[in-house]
């Protein structure tokens, strides 16, 4: 079942791929692929500012840690699909910034974070998840965590049901 109708036909999709062999979106080329993509569909299309969300699935996951973390204010809201908190660290460079360290949450207090993970999950360790969520909520963060028995792979369709309805919900907010 194809849930076409439960987003507004106006809704833009942006998915700029990372620049680089597995670099996690932790680059500064990057980073600037996405403000870039973003910036160009602002200029081209009649866009409100205000409603542009941040999701990404996997090492988009991280990335969506990492992007929001740099432009907290670009964001209304973040989605987190089986995204692992401390892939960069762990691939790229041991400076890479640790999400599963509170003190790197803290910005993430601002903004409805939707989070879903898949407890067989053997690419991106669904502990390490449960870690980050439970710190998030230790700061107030304003979280809705989804877990099901999948593991890393594509949402089931009650899965993918509830991350669209949360969509809808975090735009109608915004009216």
């Amino acid at each position: 079942m194809e849930r076409t109708d439960i987003l507004p036909e106006e809704f833009i999709v942006v998915a700029p791929g990372g620049a680089g062999t597995s670099n996690c979106f932790a680059t500064k080329e990057a980073q600037n692929d996405i403000e870039e993509s973003i910036s160009d569909v602002i200029k081209n299309f009649n866009i409100d500012t205000a409603k542009i969300i941040l999701s990404g699935f996997s090492m988009g996951g991280y990335g969506v840690y990492r992007t929001f973390y740099e432009n907290p204010s670009r964001y209304c809201a973040i989605a987190i699909l089986s995204g692992h908190p401390d892939l960069a660290r762990r691939w790229i460079n041991r400076e890479e910034i640790n999400f599963l360290d509170k003190k790197n949450l803290t910005k993430f207090g601002s903004v409805p974070i939707y989070v879903f993970h898949g407890k067989g999950d053997l690419n991106c360790p669904f502990e390490l998840t449960v870690r980050v969520v439970e710190n998030l909520k230790s700061i107030g963060a304003n979280i809705t965590f989804i877990a099901d028995d999948s593991g890393h792979g594509v949402l089931s369709i009650e899965s993918r049901n509830r991350y669209y309805t949360w969509l809808k919900e975090q735009l109608q907010s915004l009216h």
